[in-house]
């Protein structure tokens, strides 16, 4: 798709539509571009305006002290809301490296010794609590491994965190029960905030030892894993529906192989009173591009309903990815146009501008209020 992304960000938003971006026009458009964005409308903001973006929902760690996000919400002269999007993984993931490091600042941060889980229960919470005072309406979770396993008394879940606090090896078991009996207690929380709750599931990260000795993660080589993932999160859905608190969630796979799976796991969790509560999500990572986003759209139509689709999300650290939105429109209304030239669909433009209108816009206005 780079041939796609490149002259579409050319385009939207500093209008260069006439030139193919290569070797003989590069150090021209380089030019052009880095003038307009010495100009107030292509500054950060300008490129939000000019997007029309509404709300933009970051990425932020709980012990992130949202002050960027204060800033913005006091300015009278910017009308966008930016608010934060909750990211635990590194609560619940008590397997990594870093988790007391990492234990020991959000404990430090909510002035809470970190020493049982009921503590570390109670650290969260204040975390929470200052998320959803700065307009939090969103709970991400990178999920690698799906995780399950019954969620034990509290004092084995202290004996497990004691082990790790004291750098003791965990077993796989061990592994899963924290996880998933902080995930259970964290869906619950959501629920309570009305939050959503989302779950990228299934990246194999950090592949090549030497280069992420030498740049670290998120460098470029993760890729996509192949884990079985069904039963384990059919269970955690389950365990925090069984006290009718499951939040509204979207469902996120990294390999298509999942996406019949998911956008049938999805059907088992609706409910009345929230249409669509239970989502799958749309093509994400290595499968933002076309052929991707066709097969989510696809099988999603196929065994849920489109209608009630949410739609694309963009790249939160790139303010250019915003034209993810118009590409995905453009991958959808050539689709519904498909459809409608092979009579596998009814000829009525209002009834499928309406629905068009809704997946790009009204159904994600409505979910994440």
């Amino acid at each position: 798709p780079i041939y796609h992304w490149t002259h579409l960000e050319l385009r939207r938003p500093f209008g260069i539509t006439d030139t193919l971006f290569n070797e003989k026009s590069a150090v021209k458009i380089w030019h052009e571009c880095n003038e307009m964005l010495q100009q107030p409308e292509f500054s950060a903001r300008g490129i939000m305006q000019q997007m029309n973006v509404k709300l933009s929902g970051t990425t932020d760690d709980p012990i992130d002290s949202l002050e960027y996000h204060k800033i913005i919400a006091d300015d009278p002269n910017f009308d966008i809301d930016v608010v934060p999007s909750w990211r635990p993984d590194k609560i619940f993931k008590i397997e990594l490296p870093h988790f007391n490091a990492y234990i020991e600042q959000l404990g430090q941060i909510a002035d809470i010794e970190i020493d049982s889980f009921a503590a570390l229960k109670k650290a969260v919470l204040k975390r929470l609590d200052h998320f959803d005072l700065h307009g939090c309406k969103s709970a991400d979770h990178g999920i690698e491994i799906m995780r399950f396993a019954p969620v034990p008394e509290e004092e084995k879940l202290d004996q497990i965190l004691q082990l790790r606090r004291n750098n003791q090896p965990l077993t796989e078991l061990q592994i899963a029960q924290f996880s998933t009996a902080v995930l259970v207690w964290l869906g619950t929380e959501y629920h309570q905030r009305q939050w959503v709750m989302q779950m990228h599931i299934g990246a194999l990260r950090n592949n090549n030892t030497r280069m992420f000795k030498s740049l670290g993660p998120d460098s470029g080589f993760d890729s996509i894993g192949d884990r079985s993932l069904a039963e384990p999160l059919s269970y955690l859905l389950d365990t925090i529906d069984q006290t009718n608190q499951l939040p509204k969630t979207i469902l996120y796979c990294l390999n298509p192989r999942d996406n019949e799976m998911l956008a049938s796991m999805i059907g088992n969790f609706q409910t009345g009173g929230i249409a669509g509560k239970i989502q799958f999500g749309s093509g994400w990572w290595f499968n933002d591009q076309k052929d991707g986003m066709e097969r989510q759209l696809q099988q999603l139509s196929q065994l849920g309903l489109l209608s009630q689709f949410v739609g694309m999300l963009t790249d939160s650290r790139s303010f250019l990815s915003y034209t993810r939105h118009e590409y995905f429109r453009r991958i959808l209304c050539e689709m519904l146009g498909k459809w409608v030239e092979n009579g596998e669909a009814p000829n009525e433009p209002a009834l499928l501008g309406n629905m068009v209108s809704n997946i790009c816009y009204n159904n994600a206005k409505n979910y994440f209020k």
